[in-house]
């Protein structure tokens, strides 16, 4: 996303802007991994929104952060009222894939990082609810992106 940025910016925008878009990005970056540091974010949802908030212009900043924390209100809803439903389907994405790459050349790929992508939506120790945040960073994006082009 970064680089797609720097080469778009380099055609489209003008210098000016794109200073102001990473000085904003790095602020974000910043302020994004402060809340890692206190364990309310994931390293990589920081680095994500810090990424998107490259393609917000100065003007939809706000309107990108207020999206994105909107969204993130609603998917927390969601995720607080079906977080067992969620469980099940996972366990069933899991099995699905155990049996269906057992024999074939990538299950070395899938074996070392079968824990990845389909963990429990809470954690074991504390059953607090783990987010996929990024979902709501990119209905922040399309959000901007649709008020870019339409004008709305």
């Amino acid at each position: 996303m970064v680089l797609c940025f720097f080469m778009g910016g380099a055609i489209f925008y003008p210098l000016e802007s794109i200073t102001e878009a990473v000085l904003l990005a790095s602020g974000t970056l910043i302020v994004s991994f402060l809340l890692y540091a206190v364990r309310v974010f994931g390293a990589g949802d920081a680095k994500l929104l810090a990424a998107s908030a490259l393609w917000s212009e100065n003007s939809n900043f706000l309107l990108f952060i207020l999206a994105t924390s909107i969204l993130g209100c609603f998917l927390g809803i969601f995720y607080l009222k079906w977080s067992d439903e969620i469980d099940k389907i996972r366990l069933k994405i899991n099995i699905f894939l155990t049996k269906f790459l057992q024999d074939g050349i990538l299950w070395t790929f899938y074996k070392r990082y079968q824990e990845l992508p389909f963990k429990e939506s809470r954690s074991p120790e504390s059953k607090k609810v783990i987010l996929p945040y990024g979902v709501a960073i990119c209905g922040g994006c399309f959000v901007i992106t649709y008020i870019k082009i339409w004008g709305a």
